[in-house]
């Protein structure tokens, strides 16, 4: 390394390596580095993202469900655990066996 005028020497804070005033950058983070690790901010660092839209004036709680009960053959059945409150009449199988109808379990 030769004199040159206005010029003196510094040490690149990433690497170490003794450079000339002339030769160093200041890199993005704020480092002063010399030509092998100089490097260029990200450009997606500046990238405005836009605001979300406004919500909605007014909302409410999504209802209650409304279970509808359906009283069918099976069901009407006076028999526990196969008949259905509020269809239920008892004594009435309609004519089917009630072992068609009994739980046996797994």
């Amino acid at each position: 390394m030769s004199y040159e005028r206005g010029q003196w020497y510094l040490i690149c804070d990433s690497c170490g390596k003794k450079m000339k005033s002339g030769a160093a950058k200041k890199r993005w983070d704020g480092l002063i580095v010399c030509k092998d690790d100089w490097e260029t901010d990200h450009p997606q660092k500046y990238i405005r993202v836009p605001s979300d839209p406004k919500p909605v004036a007014f909302n409410r709680p999504r209802p209650e469900d409304d279970f509808v009960v359906v009283c069918t053959r099976y069901t009407n059945q006076g028999i526990a655990g196969i008949g259905v409150v509020g269809c239920a009449i008892v004594g009435q199988n309609n004519g089917l066996p009630y072992n068609q109808y009994s739980y046996t379990g797994p």
